[in-house]
């Protein structure tokens, strides 16, 4: 007999694999000028871009200077320089092709601080399909997933606009479009929520507005942007909690 039990809300496991957490990388394009050193100490200039960047890192385009992972380089954007050292070299038949990623050598100098504290509040729209609506959920995987909200354990921070100070709720589910929460206090529908996720270890910056309320269902939130360089971290969440789900299922079907 198959167990009917409820499904317990996934409480996400950190992973190796998962995007940084204490070093969040904010995706964004900015030229850098590098400064490497041949086998006789010699100085040489190179000119590359970003395609991200963190406090103690950047993954920048390749680098003709660059031949193995462990080399020391600068990096430089305006006044300020780091030293980094090579820490991996994107592989031609992978995905990274044409990538290098570097790591501050200096631990108590933050790199990219002034641009990292300008986008710190850039929000990016979240757009949807027109395909993608709430009940048009059948046949394509992709628009399933963004409208499947799965369970989760976890706390929100919620922000009305326009006013300070949080109130804290309970994360009930998640989706790529929106979440459930449960509060002490209603929060009437169309008002506008700046809120924080926290799941594990992790934290997802969104906005959204409120779409269904009560005490006894709880808030119905769907998002319309998300931080810059917060959205692969939000994919992350979800994606470990479709494969959380998929066991849980496949331990049901083969434990009757």
């Amino acid at each position: 007999m198959k167990d009917t039990t409820k499904q317990q809300p996934a409480q996400v496991e950190l992973s190796k694999s998962g995007p940084e957490r204490s070093d969040k990388r904010v995706h964004v394009a900015l030229p850098v000028r590098i400064t490497y050193w041949d086998q006789d100490k010699k100085p040489g200039l190179e000119m590359a871009c970003t395609y991200d960047i963190s406090p103690h890192g950047a993954r920048v385009s390749s680098l003709r200077c660059v031949k193995e992972t462990g080399e020391i380089i600068a990096i430089e954007r305006g006044r300020n320089k780091s030293f980094c050292r090579v820490v991996w070299i994107g592989d031609a038949d992978s995905e990274l092709r044409g990538q290098i990623g570097l790591q501050c050598v200096e631990s108590e100098r933050t790199m990219f601080e002034g641009e990292l504290r300008d986008m710190s509040d850039v929000y990016d729209t979240i757009l949807r399909d027109s395909t993608s609506r709430r009940g048009n959920v059948v046949g394509d995987k992709g628009n399933r997933r963004i409208l499947e909200r799965l369970p989760v354990v976890g706390v929100a921070e919620l922000l009305k606009g326009g006013r300070n100070g949080s109130q804290k709720a309970t994360l009930k589910d998640l989706s790529e479009m929106g979440c459930l929460v449960t509060t002490k206090q209603v929060v009437l529908p169309g008002t506008d929520i700046k809120l924080v996720l926290h799941v594990a270890n992790y934290a997802v910056n969104l906005k959204g507005q409120v779409k269904h309320s009560a005490l006894d269902e709880g808030i119905g939130i769907e998002f319309s942007e998300i931080r810059k360089g917060d959205r692969d971290t939000l994919k992350f969440l979800l994606r470990k909690l479709e494969e959380k789900k998929l066991e849980d299922v496949f331990q049901l079907e083969v434990h009757p």
